[in-house]
C-alpha cells in the first residue's frame, strides 16, 4: 500500500514521466464553494440557506429563496506562505471570486400554496486556487537522483534512454555506462549532496453557472445548475544537487527542471432541494454530478549540469581551468485525456433566531478513490486508475456557519469547516479553515467582507526511490469584498 501512497507524494516534488499522474486527479477533485464575501465567512455552510450566489454552486435550491433579482462581484485577495527548513516563500493572488446576477420573476396572481416563484441565474464562482511557492531541502545526503536514474538506464543503449530524463543525464555526463551497458553516476560511495527543490504552482478552477429554481409554497424550494469549469494550473520545478567540499567526484552542481501546464474545460450538473420544516428550521440535499473534463497537458525537461576540470572530456573544456557547464533540453511532450471527478453528496439544516440570527451546517461526502481517467493520448490508463482506486478514499466535509444581526443593517459573520483527508495510508492532508466577516446594506445596496484562514502541513520525498521526507508547511490568508444591488 505505500508503493501507491509514494506516487501521489511524488507527483508534485518528484513530477511525474505521465502528465495524468493520480496526484492530479484528486487535485482537480478538491474544490472550495467560496464565492461570495458572505458565504466565505460563513465557512461555506450554505446548503440550506440559499439566497447567495455561492449557493448555486452548492445547493442550486438556493437561488428559489431570492424575492428579488440580484447582482454581486467578488474581488478577493489570497496570499499563501509556505515553509521549510526555515526558508519561506510568498504568493500573492488577486481573484475575481465571484460574479453573479440573479433574476426573480413573481407571477402576478400567484395561488398561495402554488409555485410563488420562478428564478434564473448565470454568473461564476472560483472553486479553486492552485497558486503557491515553496522551497523544500534535505542537507548532507547520502542518496542521490543520479543512483536511480543510473539504475533505470541498465541494459539500455544511450539511444534508448528515457527522453525525459536518464537520456539527459546521459547528455550532461551525469551517468556514464560501460561496454556491457552497466551505467554509474559520477558520485563516489562516499560522497554527500545537499539537495534542494523549487515548487511554483499557479491556477485556479472557475465554475461558470446557469441556474433555475422554484419556490413552492414559501415551503419547497427546488433547483439545479449547469456548471461549467474553467481548469487552468501551471507547475514549475526545479530540483538541484549541490555537491559537499569533502567530496572527492568533479561534480560541483546539477539542476533538474521540469515545466507541466494543464489547461481544460469540463461541464457538471447540481440538482437540490431545500424544505422548511417550520418557519424556524429548514434543512436541504444537494446531489452533485462529476465533472467530466477534457484537458490538454504538456510536459517538458531539462538538466544543467557543473563540473570541475577533472572531468574526462579534454576536448570540450574552457580555457584557464573553468568550470565546465553542460546543458540539455528535451522537446515538448502533448497529451490530451478525460477526467471523471467523484459524485459529491451535501446534507444540509439550518436554524434561523427570528431576525436576530442564523445557524448553518453542511455536511459533505465525495469519493476520491472514483475519480477516473479516460480516453488519453498517452494510452492505456488503467495502472494510474487502479492507483487512484488504491490510494484515496471516501471522506466528509463539515462546513458550519454562523451570522448575527446588529441591527437592521449591520451583520457579523463567523464559521469553521473541516476539510476530510482524502488519503487511505498514513499521510493525512486533511485540514482546517476558520472565517469571519461582516455586512452592511443600506436600501438597495449591500456590501459584505470577509478573512478565511488555513494552515496544512504536506509531506514529501524530493525524488521517486528517495527515503527522505521533508515537510511543507503552508498558511493561506484570504480577504473578499462582496458588493451587490438588488432591483
Amino acid at each position: 500500500m505505500k508503493r501507491y501512497t509514494f506516487l501521489l507524494i511524488l507527483s508534485l516534488i518528484a513530477g511525474t514521466s505521465y502528465s495524468q499522474s493520480v496526484d492530479n486527479a484528486l487535485k482537480y477533485s478538491r474544490q472550495e464553494f467560496n464565492g461570495t464575501a458572505r458565504s466565505t465567512a460563513m465557512g461555506g455552510a450554505f446548503g440550506a440557506l440559499g439566497g447567495d450566489f455561492s449557493s448555486l454552486s452548492i445547493n442550486p435550491a438556493g437561488i428559489g429563496v431570492y424575492r428579488s433579482s440580484e447582482f454581486t462581484f467578488t474581488p478577493s485577495i489570497e496570499y499563501t506562505k509556505s515553509k521549510n527548513n526555515g526558508f519561506s516563500e510568498d504568493k500573492y493572488s488577486f481573484t475575481m471570486g465571484n460574479v453573479g446576477y440573479v433574476a426573480s420573476y413573481i407571477p402576478r396572481m400567484a395561488p398561495e400554496k402554488g409555485w410563488q416563484n420562478f428564478n434564473f441565474g448565470i454568473g461564476y464562482n472560483r472553486i479553486a486556487n492552485f497558486n503557491r511557492e515553496g522551497y523544500l531541502f534535505n542537507l548532507n545526503s547520502g542518496t542521490s537522483l543520479l543512483d536511480k536514474w543510473a539504475d533505470l538506464a541498465i541494459g539500455k543503449s544511450p539511444d534508448n534512454l528515457y527522453s525525459f530524463e536518464e537520456k539527459l543525464a546521459y547528455d550532461t555526463y551525469l551517468i556514464n555506462n560501460d561496454d556491457e551497458l552497466n551505467y554509474q553516476s559520477v558520485l563516489f560511495g562516499n560522497d554527500r549532496m545537499d539537495q534542494q527543490k523549487h515548487v511554483d504552482e499557479k491556477g485556479y478552477i472557475g465554475e461558470y453557472v446557469l441556474s433555475f429554481g422554484a419556490n413552492y409554497g414559501h415551503k419547497l424550494y427546488l433547483g439545479a445548475t449547469v456548471g461549467i469549469q474553467d481548469l487552468y494550473h501551471k507547475s514549475t520545478t526545479s530540483y538541484s544537487e549541490f555537491s559537499l567540499t569533502d567530496n572527492i567526484t568533479s561534480l560541483n552542481e546539477f539542476t533538474f527542471n521540469e515545466y507541466m501546464t494543464t489547461s481544460g474545460v469540463g461541464v457538471n450538473f447540481k440538482f437540490g432541494a431545500i424544505y422548511k420544516i417550520t418557519n424556524s428550521l429548514r434543512v436541504g440535499a444537494a446531489i452533485h454530478t462529476p465533472t467530466f473534463y477534457n484537458l490538454d497537458e504538456t510536459y517538458d525537461t531539462s538538466i544543467s549540469s557543473e563540473f570541475e576540470p577533472a572531468i574526462p572530456i579534454p576536448d570540450e573544456f574552457p580555457e584557464d581551468g573553468e568550470a565546465y557547464h553542460a546543458f540539455k533540453s528535451e522537446f515538448v511532450s502533448r497529451t490530451s485525456y478525460d477526467l471523471e471527478t467523484p459524485f459529491r453528496t451535501i446534507l444540509s439544516a439550518a436554524y434561523l433566531f427570528g431576525q436576530k440570527g442564523v445557524l448553518s451546517v453542511d455536511y459533505e461526502m465525495i469519493d476520491y478513490s472514483n475519480a477516473e481517467f479516460n480516453d488519453s493520448d498517452a494510452g492505456d490508463l488503467m495502472n494510474e486508475n487502479q492507483d487512484i482506486a488504491n490510494s484515496y478514499r471516501s471522506t466528509s466535509n463539515l462546513r458550519i456557519g454562523a451570522e448575527y444581526r446588529l441591527t437592521p443593517n449591520i451583520s457579523i459573520r463567523g464559521g469553521y469547516a473541516k476539510i476530510g483527508d482524502p488519503y487511505k495510508s498514513f499521510i493525512d492532508e486533511g485540514y482546517n479553515t476558520y472565517s469571519a466577516g461582516f455586512g452592511i446594506k443600506q436600501n438597495n445596496f449591500f456590501f459584505d467582507m470577509a478573512y478565511q484562514y488555513k494552515e496544512y502541513d504536506e509531506d514529501f520525498v524530493l525524488y521517486s526511490g528517495s527515503n527522505d521526507i521533508v515537510s511543507l508547511n503552508n498558511t493561506n490568508h484570504q480577504v473578499r469584498m462582496t458588493f451587490g444591488f438588488k432591483f
